[in-house]
């Protein structure tokens, strides 16, 4: 029990977790999963016992039992003593003075890290203010390398994210040679494939390594396929460079990814096998955020930010080649506005690098958050002043196949000229080589650069024209440019864009014809707002409904349901043709009555299915509106659905929109892996997408 004084009061606090989790500044997330102080007073309270609480409790004491939890064990058992000691002594406020002290160089961070926790950091971070959180993490020196070498003084790198919502490899490449030209793609070039088919994410990859080879660039390739598909192709020979997961800061976390440690080591020993790197051996690139954790249920009564450093726990037993925390990524639930985000990324900047990890940022947030380009721009600075090590590059900072908004290769240009930082040495000279750096040694392309003569383009030739480039695919590619900067069309343009999506997720909930009756049921969020703050009663039944449900109960193998989620009228656009191809061709299947669901979230499938009987659901979903797909729609494939269902537990079929995947392309993909499900009576990541095919088409 600890106990402290504010405004009068005394307040108690019965464990280290509840204590951890007050003193937290305010975010939306520990609101939700009722954790928060309840009051400024309660929280400066809390931050009042835990500056005085000794270092040594955290070594006594779990916020997770040690014998429930892996990741407790790591951190327990990896903990050197040796390195603890010149700081044993010390209080949790008295570690933020040593912190900040002037005597405390890179030197003595980089020897004291074997002896900190995550929950010594985590502790540290929630006393600091912004600019202390800057001070402190700017002393921290991390150098990792593979072909390129990360994190060196006076430098800035990227990675490089190409995506297309149908992983057509034509616009993969223009994008690819957009970055190239604005000096973007030395942390590495990553894809987040749209499809989980391992002979996509196999094709993917060898066309990162034919524009690697065909450039002469020193670089290294991710496409950031779940780490069971990547392990496998490794095994079939394919050009694996960097191994990707997304990690959390609990077992259960872990395992709703479908990953455990014993599996992380398998994979971090093949990758090692491989022995790619030119400069280096680090070969693992993690992807955590603030709020996962408790997405899945499985947060264990821990504040987020805790959790997060607990996640890179994980991440340094790998010693990775870069960690990357997506902070505005999941939506305003978990961090609600701007503020909140900011905070946040400083926060896992500061928590991860001082246990030793290369840190970068997707300076992020979705347009269903409170929060804007603005907003990004600040976080995107401070993290700059704070030493960050990489940042994401996406073209035009529209990320066409996620749907969110991210920092653009011009972010990149623009923050290498503010603060005197260049790229990693290697790709440095490459670039210069290229002819891209201007005399002051800016990344400054030329009008019609070399570069474009070798890049592969359709059907195996070359693709000289920029304009043929930019219709292959909807990304902001080779937009004007004035300096650093877009120039003002581009600039306005996507504003408009950005307004046309923000208001998509307040649009009118429309499902078109459907080819049979359906029945009709609401979540417990009975309005919009609710609905986006209050994810847990998206994903619940109404009672009513429930009971309306249970009149028609039967012995059904799949019911199928038609979901708002965070673009009402993306079913109207593309649920209708999917529908059409889909259901006859299910002939043999017994189906429950079709149901449209508002204010839903994806799991509220799970209480439909139980409801009727149904031994699996297949949810048609709005995804959430991007800038080039304000209406987009995802189909989420699950066998017996139960209230403790994860992501892990799901095949999820992404981008069904005029721009990515046709709904009768979608409804093929969906028939095989509807098929191979009944026959394995199992989804998710046991579950492969082998329908056969080697690129998602587009429209038929």
């Amino acid at each position: 029990m600890f106990r402290a004084a504010a405004a009068g009061e005394t307040y108690a606090f019965d464990g280290l977790a509840p204590l951890l989790a007050a003193a937290t500044p305010l975010r939306s997330g520990d609101q939700l999963a009722g954790i928060a102080a309840t009051t400024a007073a309660h929280r400066v309270a809390a931050q009042a016992a835990l500056a005085d609480l000794p270092l040594a409790t955290f070594l006594a004491e779990t916020v997770i039992p040690y014998e429930s939890d892996d990741v407790t064990r790591l951190i327990q058992d990896s903990h050197d003593p040796a390195a603890f000691s010149p700081i044993r002594s010390l209080t949790v406020g008295g570690l933020r003075d040593f912190l900040l002290a002037d005597t405390t160089d890179a030197a003595v961070l980089a020897a004291l890290r074997p002896g900190l926790t995550p929950e010594m950091v985590a502790a540290v971070a929630k006393l600091c203010r912004v600019q202390d959180l800057i001070l402190i993490a700017r002393k921290v020196e991390v150098t990792t390398a593979f072909r390129t070498t990360i994190g060196l003084q006076g430098r800035l790198s990227t990675r490089l994210q190409p995506n297309h919502p149908s992983d057509d490899p034509a616009g993969i490449a223009a994008s690819v040679l957009d970055g190239l030209l604005l000096g973007s793609g030395d942390a590495c070039i990553g894809i987040n494939p749209a499809s989980d088919s391992p002979e996509r994410t196999h094709s993917l990859l060898c066309l990162l390594d034919d524009i690697r080879q065909r450039l002469a660039i020193p670089m290294q390739s991710c496409v950031l396929a779940h780490v069971t598909t990547t392990l496998e192709l490794i095994r079939r020979g394919s050009p694996v460079d960097l191994v990707f997961q997304s990690v959390g800061g609990t077992q259960a976390a872990n395992a709703s990814f479908g990953v455990t440690l014993g599996l992380l080591d398998e994979a971090a020993e093949a990758v090692a096998g491989l022995a790619r790197g030119t400069v280096g051996r680090n070969a693992m690139y993690f992807e955590t955020g603030q709020g996962s954790a408790l997405s899945a249920n499985a947060h264990a009564g821990v504040d987020q930010q805790t959790l997060e450093a607990r996640a890179y726990a994980v991440a340094r037993r790998y010693h990775p080649l870069l960690v990357n925390t997506v902070v505005g990524f999941i939506g305003p639930e978990y961090l609600f506005d701007g503020k909140q985000i900011t905070r946040a990324g400083l926060e896992d900047h500061f928590c991860g690098k001082l246990l030793g990890l290369p840190m970068g940022c997707d300076v992020c947030y979705t347009n269903h958050a409170e929060a804007d380009e603005d907003d990004a721009d600040a976080l995107l600075g401070l993290l700059m002043a704070a030493g960050i090590n990489f940042i994401m590059g996406v073209p035009g900072g529209d990320d066409v196949m996620l749907g969110y908004q991210s920092t653009s290769f011009h972010d990149a240009l623009a923050m290498r000229d503010v603060f005197g930082r260049r790229p990693a040495p290697e790709f440095e000279a490459w670039l210069g080589a290229q002819g891209l750096l201007d005399p002051a040694g800016r990344v400054r392309p030329p009008a019609r650069p070399e570069l474009l003569r070798l890049l592969p383009g359709p059907g195996g030739g070359t693709a000289r024209s920029l304009p043929a480039l930019r219709q292959a695919t909807p990304a902001r590619i080779f937009q004007e440019r004035t300096g650093a900067s877009l120039g003002s069309a581009p600039l306005l343009g996507f504003r408009a864009a950005q307004a046309h999506a923000r208001d998509a997720v307040h649009g009118a909930f429309a499902v078109g014809d459907l080819p049979e009756p359906a029945l009709t049921v609401r979540s417990l969020a009975a309005d919009r707002r609710t609905y986006l703050m209050r994810p847990d009663w998206g994903r619940r039944l109404n009672p009513a409904d429930a009971a309306r449900l249970a009149a028609h109960r039967g012995d059904y193998d799949l019911v199928v349901v038609l979901a708002d989620g965070l673009s009402p009228g993306a079913l109207s656009t593309g649920g209708t043709g999917l529908l059409a191809t889909l259901l006859p061709a299910l002939s043999g299947w017994t189906l429950a009555p079709l149901v449209v669901a508002s204010n839903a979230r994806v799991a509220l499938g799970d209480a439909i299915a139980a409801s009727l009987g149904a031994r699996s659901v297949l949810v048609l979903i709005g995804e959430r509106p991007g800038l080039s797909a304000p209406e987009s729609l995802g189909a989420y494939l699950t066998w017996a659905p139960h209230p403790e269902t994860t992501d892990a537990d799901r095949n999820c079929v992404s981008n069904i929109q005029p721009a990515g995947l046709s709904g009768e392309a979608a409804a093929r993909i969906l028939l095989f892996l509807l098929r191979e499900m009944r026959s394995m009576q199992g989804s998710g990541v046991r579950l492969k997408d082998l329908s056969g095919s080697d690129r998602i088409a587009g429209p038929d």
